[in-house]
């Protein structure tokens, strides 16, 4: 009688514990971003003087493409459309096999500021986004440097704005997260999720202090000072990387230049994931390098998501009835977080009810990566395998 009364104890303090600590943690998280989003503004927001969006430097927009015959042609015709003046744009075919080449010659064909590279082979030690930037980088002639990808959707003015406002603050690089176009439950669901947890983890408010170790970058748009892009080495400091755009914005603040961030808005827009099979596959080339090929970091990752996300719910359920609070106070918490994510992913509040299944999802994506990089011995990106042992090596 005594050891079932001291388990139910110590089953009832690790309860209270759990629920306890788990609402704690969604409540500092919302907190800080609460605080820290007055800190970053949207793009077509900030105020810019007029003198500087009329007198604006070079830009050269960097583009990969490879198999993108159902997005490059919008996404190339959004850049087209611009009213930057001093434009070029570079896109670079690396080893298509379908219609990319041919539509991006057309295009190219009709509107001189748009230029195309063709790259046939990959040279060992390069992945082949990060091969394409180099190389569009080595022929860019603009001061500064637009990285992109060829599905984003950008609005005539936004970089006219960006650039303004790069250079009105005095930066070396400015990353805009994009608005994420979103169809349907699962898609609005697994951006609002993941966009909250990215903002958990990368505390993207961080960003420009210089004494912050926090970094950021995005494959929609990372504007980089062509000056200091040459001066770190350009994507020769992480040939490897296949976290290239979020590993940009390290090696930038390592170096000592100033980065910030914004959000996209209307301006720039994406649609990252098509579908429920899109959610799953979306992350599964590198969550596991998300984790920098650590079993360690994953393992832990996948208990503290299992303990914020899945247990409140299973907690509804559980005996006290103090718990049960608890736990409904955090899914609260989450209906609020997902309302804080509703520009970026166009879902409603209620979609945080959701969340512990968003969880669920998002642990299988990280398990499933890490089981195929061991089990391929690497990562398959876009038809090439890269062995597992390189991919450690150039990790940034």
């Amino acid at each position: 009688m005594t050891a079932a009364l001291s388990g139910f104890s110590l089953w009832s303090a690790l309860h209270y514990l759990l629920t306890g600590g788990t609402l704690l943690a969604w409540l500092l998280g919302l907190g800080m971003l609460v605080q820290g989003r007055h800190h970053y503004k949207r793009l077509a927001e900030v105020s810019l003087p007029t003198a500087a969006l009329q007198n604006l430097p070079r830009l050269s927009v960097l583009v990969p493409a490879c198999n993108e015959a159902a997005t490059v042609e919008r996404a190339m015709l959004s850049l087209l459309a611009l009213d930057y003046p001093a434009l070029e744009i570079i896109a670079v075919d690396d080893r298509s096999t379908d219609a990319t080449g041919a539509i991006l010659d057309r295009l190219a064909a009709a509107n001189p500021r748009l230029r195309v590279i063709h790259i046939r082979q990959l040279p060992p030690g390069w992945l082949g986004k990060n091969h394409a930037l180099q190389v569009a980088g080595e022929h860019a002639t603009g001061a500064w440097f637009l990285f992109t990808d060829a599905d984003v959707v950008f609005a005539p003015d936004a970089l006219r704005r960006a650039v303004a406002y790069a250079c009105t603050h005095d930066i070396d690089h400015l990353a805009v997260a994009p608005h994420c176009e979103t169809h349907g439950f699962w898609e609005k669901l697994f951006v609002s999720y993941f966009g909250l947890m990215f903002s958990f983890h990368v505390r993207p408010w961080d960003v420009p202090d210089p004494n912050k170790p926090a970094y950021a970058g995005f494959g929609a748009f990372n504007l980089v000072r062509a000056a200091a892009y040459r001066q770190f080495g350009g994507h020769r400091a992480l040939p490897m990387e296949v976290a290239d755009d979020m590993k940009l914005g390290k090696v930038i603040k390592r170096h000592g230049f100033r980065s910030a961030i914004l959000e996209g808005g209307e301006e720039i827009s994406v649609r990252w994931v098509i579908g429920f099979r899109g959610v799953l596959d979306s992350l599964t080339k590198n969550a596991f390098a998300g984790f920098e090929y650590r079993l360690g970091p994953m393992l832990a990752s996948v208990a503290g998501l299992a303990v914020t996300g899945l247990y409140p719910a299973a907690a509804l359920f559980l005996p006290p009835w103090p718990t049960r609070l608890l736990a409904a106070a955090t899914l609260l918490a989450m209906l609020f977080g997902a309302g804080l994510m509703r520009r970026l992913s166009g879902a409603s509040a209620w979609y945080g009810l959701a969340y512990p299944l968003a969880t669920l999802i998002f642990i299988s994506i990280i398990l499933r990566s890490t089981w195929r990089a061991y089990r391929q011995n690497g990562i398959v990106w876009r038809g090439t395998l890269y062995p597992l042992e390189e991919l450690k090596k150039g990790v940034v």
